[in-house]
């Protein structure tokens, strides 16, 4: 869980092409940063990558941990049937081919053959239908996607097939997701209590990881994929604070770092010494509020609240520049994003008209709980503040650990405002179900509507585009008419910063993860 406007795609040159709803600003550059790499570090092995990351990884059970700085290692270490390119297309991965019924009920996948598992067993049909039985059985993150699915059956040592009780577009998008990769049959048959560290079939294998210290993953010789990858280990170093991490990329103790600070970006865009990397989009910050308590409870309440916003203000003092709002959580640029429809805009006189009607002409106060680490997320935190107060909002902002944010705010919805993102919104069902529909995975704020959402479960039964997206562009517009919980405020990038020897694209195609097969240290 946890993130633009109509640019022209301009990627640096180790990336892809073209992006269809990817805005980058990439900028790479010919000098390597004095001091890098072997310089510094004289007693690491050759071909090891050393990557300053932002959050620590905490778990690894890729059916079970939502956190992203869990999916950016297991994306290089476990694997699912398909995954998406940079076309936002699905591509073949452990199933060499994949056929659907013309009804869209049975789909058929041809395992690729030879593939090893990191503990040298090789990866069968079995294998596929123990990792799916236990995301089903034991209700993993994607419980929810299994429950069209009548029957599941190994037909034979490289096929898998599925048959569903009704059409499903976005499963096989989420099986793209680490949340439905696969697993060897005897780690599958672990329960979430039992799961100590993943075994593979990627390029890289897992070695060894100090919670909130290090994380360390080592090259698999024997990857599926001929000649990949180029680096021979990668070590994660836990710097989640964000001026020390770009401090000691500066200082030449770390190749890679990702989440630049935006208020830094310029300045190391204009470092002929640095290579800086701008992904677009990465995650769609929100403003949440809990509709079952109030004044939330109130449709008025939440508009009052976001009349008081000039969101342009928000973004501009979180990201210095580096955003775009957001007006739905359709990818920008998508064909699922709504033509027209544009952000509310700040009014305080329909402000007050709404508080009015709400019965707090006066105002009121509220708690506003917003997860510490993410200062992008204060910073726009402290912005509402101050804007809500120009109407009599009194926002009382409360700074609370990520992991209270997910115990608290989260699961036992013990909130009243709050802030946070989402990421790997490439398909649609990503951001119209899981977060809003009243079924959806990661719902909490307890906005329930029916009319939303027989929309989005009818767009999840089709499968053409020019069908399907008129569905998401009227859910979009309840979304924003009914003032659902969520206030979209913003997207942001993903800022990354790398020495020049570091090359190759290291951005996953869906804009939250991270792939270091064909990257390489030249």
């Amino acid at each position: 869980m946890a993130s633009p406007d109509n640019p022209a795609i301009e990627l640096s040159s180790d990336g892809p092409s073209r992006r269809l709803f990817m805005k980058t600003a990439a900028a790479s550059v010919p000098l390597a940063l004095a001091g890098c790499a072997g310089d510094v570090d004289d007693g690491r092995p050759d071909g090891e990558l050393l990557w300053g990351g932002s959050v620590p990884v905490q778990s690894l059970d890729p059916h079970f941990e939502s956190a992203a700085a869990t999916a950016r290692v297991l994306e290089n270490i476990t694997q699912g049937l398909v995954r998406v390119n940079w076309d936002y297309e699905l591509e073949p991965l452990l199933a060499e081919s994949w056929e659907t019924s013309e009804d869209n009920l049975e789909i058929t996948f041809s395992l690729r053959e030879g593939v090893l598992f990191h503990d040298g067993t090789e990866l069968t049909a079995d294998d596929v239908l123990a990792s799916f039985t236990r995301i089903e059985e034991q209700e993993g993150l994607a419980a929810d996607y299994m429950a069209l699915v009548d029957s599941m059956d190994a037909a034979d040592e490289y096929t898998f097939e599925m048959v569903l009780t009704e059409p499903f577009a976005p499963l096989l998008s989420r099986m793209a997701t680490s949340h439905m990769h696969v697993l060897p049959a005897h780690q599958a048959e672990q329960s979430q209590d039992e799961f100590t560290e993943p075994i593979g079939t990627g390029p890289f294998e897992f070695e060894s990881m100090e919670i909130d210290s290090e994380f360390v993953m080592v090259k698999y010789d024997d990857y599926w994929d001929d000649g990949l990858p180029h680096l021979e280990r990668v070590t994660k170093n836990e710097i989640p604070d964000n001026d020390n991490r770009l401090n000691t990329f500066r200082a030449g103790e770390v190749d890679f770092i990702n989440d630049v600070p935006p208020r830094h970006a310029s300045d190391l865009e204009d470092d002929s010494e640095v290579d800086f990397i701008n992904r677009f989009p990465k995650s769609l910050v929100y403003l949440g509020v809990n509709c079952n308590e109030e004044p939330f409870d109130s449709r008025d309440a939440r508009l009052a609240l976001e009349y008081a916003i000039d969101k342009n203000e928000v973004m501009e003092a979180a990201l210095y520049g580096q955003g775009q709002v957001a007006a739905s959580p359709a990818a920008p640029d998508s064909e699922w994003e709504h033509p027209d429809l544009q952000p509310r805009q700040q009014d305080y006189e329909l402000a007050q008209e709404h508080l009015d009607a709400a019965g707090y002409s006066d105002g009121f106060e509220a708690t506003f709980q917003i997860p510490q680490q993410y200062n992008d997320q204060v910073s726009a935190a402290q912005i509402i503040e101050s804007q809500a107060s120009e109407v009599g909002i009194e926002l009382d902002i409360q700074m609370i650990t990520w992991s209270n944010w997910l115990s608290d705010v989260y699961t036992d919805q013990n909130f009243q405002a709050t802030t946070s993102s989402y990421l790997g919104l490439w398909f649609p069902d990503a951001g119209f179900h899981r977060p809003l529909h009243s079924d959806g995975a990661f719902f909490f704020t307890g906005w329930e509507d029916e009319e939303y959402n027989d929309l989005v479960d009818e767009a999840r039964q089709l499968y053409d585009i020019e069908e399907r997206a008129p569905l998401y562009h009227d859910a979009a517009e309840l979304l924003k008419e009914r003032r659902s919980g969520h206030i979209l405020l913003y997207w942001m990038p993903t800022l990354m910063a790398r020495t020049n020897d570091f090359t190759g694209e290291v951005m996953a195609p869906d804009g939250s993860t991270f792939r270091f097969e064909d990257t390489q240290l030249e």
